[in-house]
């Protein structure tokens, strides 16, 4: 504050300004105190010819009037550490233009421009970056030689930028990909007028300046080393066939010439090979493509492509193999056990026999990468023992002067079989074939059979061997004759000398309705069906202290009670996470009768027996609501037919005939107030025999046996 004014510094900022007194406040003022503007200055073209008029434009944020544009020509400032410019106004420039553009006419050579902007009294300006204008054409008092001769390069190439002209102080610089300006001592070194650039070196437009000159600009392109890939056809041989070669330049262009090898393997380490040239190849060919004839054992080959003078190459390809599997004297792979396909959990012996001492095993697997034992496996003199990291893939064996025969191992995982049984719902004295599916399928399995015995320490089963099953069979099947009581199965198969087993399948249930008197279900309240708002009792007898409750749902999960229910003692109470379902009891060496229980969700329900009823006695189905109440004017149905029943209220069958067993449910033909539907749940009648034998008396037609 200087008197009654107050000139402001660098650190004033937007706001409301006034002037106050004692007794008084002035008028305010809004002012809006801007950052000072950096102009953009554009040009266009960017690259000419010789004798081309190029714009400049000076965009000024934000835009307001009352601007005039100067336009200044970049001189570059050799003495600086900041590789800057000075500005020199361009003819005719001092008093700017009104324009925010400016032609310049008959542009000739590579220059910098800048632009700034003004207005004011004193003028207060704004300033731009340099931009440059770049030609390619040569200029005598200033050109760039770029040395190797030609655009494009290999990071691993040194170039060299030379400078000449009327000048004996010169700096390269670089404008990258993104706009970013640099000198030489970023990606090189400076040495008199030339820059001999390093592997920082990129993509770019370069050029040389003194401090009167631009050169001529060159648009650099610098590319990664290519890495060539080789491939070989056919990839699988038979002895004396013909192998090509075909060698793959990432970015082709022309004067590759190209370089072929063998790999050597260097036993010194566990995996490395030396390349030695095949013959004749020491200058290389110009084809991309190499023939060999008359192959006959597996063997492992390079290339690479070369060009130039002294030659730059590519890198080395990837080692590709060509794979016989024709037996080599002087090397050999036995593979042990004796087949091509193995599971994970099977140890492999692979035996390098031949004229060496020492040996390695090698594989290449399906994407192409190569390994050696020690990878997988260990290494016992001549023989690869595999653990179970080995995989799929070409296994071969390999000295300093030979490589094997090749095989083409495929390592499964273990296969978990399938079982299924058939029937699952039996009478007593049915049939019942298990049937065991083993995926792949392929020759040599043996079939193991099994019954599941309840582990009550667990909630699981171990497997114990069917009666004579120690051998297992060749037939997949098996069947089990007069089945009596429900019971659980599992099986495995097995292959090969020592046997490798496959996993155990699923424990698989054969259920049965016929009372155990063992083992025995009893379902409280005594029916089928139920509401999903009741609460189930279900009782397990018989000869054991231990018992627990199981439930197989429509997608055969198996779960214990106290996943829907409470086990007390020997019974199981339900609460309202239980659901329909095949229910028995379990002991350490029993099953119980199986009920096949429904869960309903509706007001009406099927009253039904939950065991089998005898041929011969009488049953009596009804049709019971929610309120507990009986409907008295329904219709039964079996396998969804209407039955004709002059009772109306319930259905008596008697007396009962094995032609009676099937699917029954019943439907209310008046709906009650406030219900909403009067159609059960089907629930299966299931018929026992009266007499011994008279399962096989049906099925030969029979209708009664005697």
């Amino acid at each position: 504050m200087n008197g009654s004014t107050c000139n402001t510094d660098t650190r004033a900022s937007s706001g409301v300004y006034w002037c106050e007194s004692v007794t008084q406040s002035s008028n305010a003022a809004n002012i809006t105190i801007h950052s000072v503007p950096h102009p953009v200055l554009t040009v266009s073209p960017s690259w000419t010819s010789p004798g081309d008029s190029v714009t400049l434009t000076c965009r000024v944020e934000p835009q307001s009037a009352g601007w005039r544009f100067f336009w200044y020509k970049a001189a570059p400032k050799l003495s600086s550490t900041d590789n800057s410019y000075t500005s020199k106004l361009l003819a005719g420039g001092t008093t700017g233009t009104e324009q925010d553009s400016y032609i310049l006419h008959g542009q000739t050579h590579t220059a910098g421009y800048v632009c700034r902007a003004g207005r004011g009294d004193p003028v207060s300006y704004t300033r731009s970056y340099v931009k440059i204008v770049w030609s390619g054409a040569v200029n005598p008092a200033a050109s760039l030689t770029v040395s190797p001769h030609r655009l494009q390069h290999y990071s691993t190439e040194s170039l060299s930028l030379i400078c000449e002209g009327n000048s004996t102080k010169w700096r390269v610089k670089k404008v990258d990909e993104d706009g970013r300006v640099s000198s030489c001592s970023k990606w090189g070194a400076m040495n008199g007028s030339t820059c001999n650039t390093d592997t920082t070196a990129s993509s770019g437009v370069y050029w040389c300046e003194s401090e009167t000159q631009f050169s001529n600009a060159a648009n650099i392109t610098i590319h990664r080393v290519p890495h060539p890939v080789l491939t070989v056809s056919p990839s699988w041989t038979s002895p004396g066939d013909s192998v090509t070669l075909t060698c793959s330049v990432e970015l082709p262009s022309a004067g590759w010439r190209f370089f072929w090898y063998k790999a050597v393997p260097e036993m010194s380490y566990t995996y490395y090979y030396t390349y030695e040239i095949l013959a004749g190849g020491t200058n290389g060919t110009e084809q991309d493509s190499y023939i060999l004839h008359g192959q006959t054992h597996t063997a492992g080959y390079k290339c690479r492509a070369g060009r130039g003078d002294p030659v730059f190459y590519t890198q080395y390809s990837g080692v590709k193999f060509v794979w016989s599997g024709g037996v080599n004297p002087a090397a050999s792979l036995t593979v042990s056990p004796h087949r091509l396909q193995h599971f994970s959990t099977e140890s492999l012996s692979l035996i390098c026999e031949g004229n060496s001492t020492k040996w390695r095993v090698m594989k290449v697997d399906e994407y192409g990468d190569v390994s050696s034992c020690s990878y997988w496996g260990e290494m016992t003199g001549s023989t690869c023992n595999t653990d179970t990291t080995a995989r799929s893939g070409v296994y071969w064996c390999e000295s300093v002067t030979q490589s094997s025969s090749a095989a083409n191992i495929t390592i499964h995982r273990v296969p978990r079989p399938v079982l299924t049984v058939s029937p699952s719902r039996t009478s007593p004295g049915d049939s019942v074939t298990l049937t065991c599916r083993v995926e792949p399928q392929s020759a040599g399995w043996r079939f193991f059979w099994y019954k599941a015995v309840p582990d009550m320490s667990h909630y699981s089963y171990t497997p114990e061997l069917l009666a004579g099953g120690t051998n297992g069979t060749e037939q997949d099947f098996y069947i089990l004759h007069g089945q009596t009581h429900t019971a659980g199965y599992v099986c495995r198969a097995g292959r090969g000398d020592p046997v490798s087993y496959t996993l155990y399948s699923g424990v698989k249930f054969v259920w049965s309705g016929g009372v155990n008197p063992a083992a025995s279900l009893t379902v409280s309240p005594h029916r089928l069906q139920h509401f999903s708002t009741e609460s189930l009792s279900l009782i397990c007898e018989g000869n054991s202290t231990e018992w627990r409750v199981k439930k197989a749902d429509e997608y055969g999960d198996v779960s214990p009670c106290f996943y829907w229910g409470e086990m007390n003692g020997s019974t199981c109470n339900t609460n309202a996470r239980a659901s329909s379902g095949v229910y028995w009891c379990e002991s350490e060496t029993q099953f119980s009768n199986a009920a096949n229980i429904t869960i309903h969700s509706g007001d009406v329900i099927l009253v039904s027996s939950v065991h089998p009823v005898t041929e011969g006695h009488s049953v009596t189905l009804g049709c019971k609501l929610r309120t507990e109440n009986f409907l008295y004017n329904v219709d039964f149905y079996k396998n969804d037919k209407l039955i004709p029943n002059p009772a109306r209220g319930e259905l008596l069958i008697s007396p009962v005939t094995k032609s009676d067993e099937g699917f029954y449910k019943c439907r209310g033909r008046k709906s009650p107030q406030g219900l909403e539907t009067l159609t059960s749940a089907e629930s299966w009648l299931s018929v026992k025999c009266e007499y011994e034998f008279c399962n096989m008396c049906y099925s030969l037609s029979e209708k009664r046996c005697h």
